[in-house]
């Protein structure tokens, strides 16, 4: 009965997530021109703070806060690997939720991305949650490495997110966003290992950086989100988020807190191959959506007029 319930708790924190997600979109989108390309819209802080006045985007912050609250009631009623799957559920409730908005008929190729996405999303998850079970360990060291590796990672990306092409932006933003929303999740648990393991308090200036680090991603993953929601379709941000986050998340557990110690290398290998087939189906659903569609139709057209003008 638990475990019954537990499940339709994260069947309703999906359908909040991808609610609360399509809302935001929705507020971001208000705050640029309607005629413009949206490919080249570009959040500032400026536009950021006038988001909090909006009162779509608001709605869609409490939403994505109930959900995560119900999220964490139904991990503490049955494990993460019956849990965690549950919540992929977001992509094809942001899809429908997304046609009926705009009044599209979702095609049978978007479907077929989702379809994978879910699939790569779901295996990864077993496999992190079955085979992952190592002691944990903590090395303050390795915190701060990956810290910095993941802010220059996210520099990169975010260069290569401003210069993409049109179809590849939202999903490159979103993806900066997620990793650092990934790495946020995996700075509270290394933070938990710490003061559980009863050598430091929860002052200790350890405890008290990890936690910065952990604060300083959320504030960076929100900025990117964004920036995604501003720059594509909101089933691309959050298919990017459900598919990147917890890759990102169990990542640093296996290789920062030691998670992955008892791990063979078949396992290993299921969850290399899980990731790519999920990224794969990201990469679909934000190329072959009908918003990318557009923007490619409008790209050719303005190359034709480029070469009829003399």
């Amino acid at each position: 009965m638990g475990i019954a319930l537990a499940i339709g708790l994260q069947v309703i924190s999906s359908f909040l997530f991808a609610s609360g997600a399509t809302l935001q979109h929705l507020g971001v989108k208000s705050t640029f021109d309607p005629t413009g390309r949206q490919s080249s819209n570009r959040l500032t802080i400026k536009g950021m703070l006038r988001l909090f006045l909006i009162p779509k985007w608001l709605l869609g912050l409490l939403c994505v806060l109930a959900g995560a609250g119900l999220h964490l009631v139904a991990l503490s009623m049955a494990p993460v690997a019956v849990v965690q799957p549950v919540g992929i559920l977001a992509v094809p409730w942001s899809v429908i939720l997304a046609s009926k908005i705009h009044g599209h008929k979702v095609p049978l190729r978007i479907w077929g991305a989702v379809g994978i996405t879910v699939v790569g999303v779901v295996g990864f998850t077993i496999f992190s949650s079955v085979f992952a079970r190592g002691d944990k360990q903590f090395s303050f060291q390795g915190v701060v490495i990956s810290f910095l590796v993941v802010c220059v990672i996210c520099a990169v990306l975010s260069l290569f997110a401003a210069r993409a092409a049109a179809w590849a932006k939202a999903m490159l933003w979103s993806s900066v966003g997620a990793i650092f929303y990934g790495l946020a999740s995996g700075m509270m648990k290394a933070a938990m290992n710490l003061v559980q393991g009863g050598e430091f308090d929860l002052f200790h200036w350890q405890v008290l950086v990890v936690i910065g680090f952990m604060l300083a991603c959320y504030g960076l993953g929100v900025w990117m989100i964004q920036q995604g929601y501003a720059s594509g379709p909101a089933e691309i941000t959050v298919g990017t988020m459900t598919t990147v986050d917890p890759f990102v998340a169990v990542i640093f557990g296996l290789f920062i807190l030691g998670e992955g110690s008892g791990m063979g290398p078949l396992p290993a290998i299921g969850m290399a191959v899980s990731g790519a087939i999920a990224v794969y189906g990201v990469v679909l659903l934000s190329r072959d959506h009908p918003d990318a569609l557009e923007e490619r139709r409008k790209d050719a057209e303005e190359k034709d007029r480029a070469r009829l003008i003399p």
